[in-house]
């Protein structure tokens, strides 16, 4: 797989050091499972942080610490039940991604014959609004803009926009302002990660369909 479009460092950064938003975090976790460069980047970041944590001076211990850490491992709260529903295996056309595989996909929605979006539940529910988005060959997107910044990860074919093309691995940063209408390259259908802080704005009458397919 080549790849030419990766996460900007200060994505990377967010990433090693547990900062980035859930549904970010999570393309970019798709995007370094297919890319050895970011996971060598990665790597070194962590390395980094682990050496300046060992140099910080030792901060003093609150006089019940001791008492209180006991008490949790004599009586540990209970544990949140969580339900996990397996992710349709149809939607993806090379396998499931690895970071994928704990996720909670819901329902296909469908924009047009062949072009859908499934919501991906978010671990840490927040401004993001984080979906898989499937658009069938030769097909273009609804035209929009984004509230926030948008990162997407192409889990495979091919999209092309005015700044480029995409292929399977890459990872695509965008921010508010300046409205695109992505097409279908090649001769298969693209399936990407979509993460959106606060949404984005669908253009024209194609707006009304927004509260239905939540992106």
């Amino acid at each position: 797989m080549s790849i030419h479009h990766h996460p900007s460092e200060s994505v990377l950064t967010a990433y090693a050091s547990g900062a980035l938003a859930d549904g970010p975090s999570l393309a970019c976790a798709i995007h370094l499972d297919a890319c050895a460069q970011c996971r060598a980047a990665v790597a070194a970041m962590e390395a980094v942080g682990g050496v300046l944590l060992d140099e910080l001076s030792d901060a003093p211990l609150d006089a019940q610490a001791l008492d209180l850490m006991l008490a949790r491992i004599e009586r540990p709260p209970p544990s949140p039940v969580r339900r996990r529903a397996a992710p349709d295996p149809r939607a993806f056309t090379n396998g499931l991604p690895r970071a994928l595989k704990e996720r909670r996909i819901g329902p296909r929605r469908f924009v047009l014959p062949g072009m859908w979006v499934a919501q991906v539940r978010s671990n840490a529910p927040d401004r993001w609004r984080t979906y898989l988005l499937h658009a069938g060959q030769g097909q273009r997107l609804l035209e929009h803009d984004h509230r926030g910044p948008e990162m997407t990860v192409i889990l495979s074919g091919a999209f092309r926009d005015a700044l480029g093309v995409y292929r399977a691995g890459d990872f695509v940063e965008a921010n508010a302002g300046g409205s695109h209408r992505p097409a279908v390259e090649g001769d298969e259908a693209c399936l990407c990660l979509i993460s959106a802080e606060g949404g984005v704005k669908v253009e024209g009458l194609a707006r009304l369909l927004q509260p239905y397919l939540q992106v």
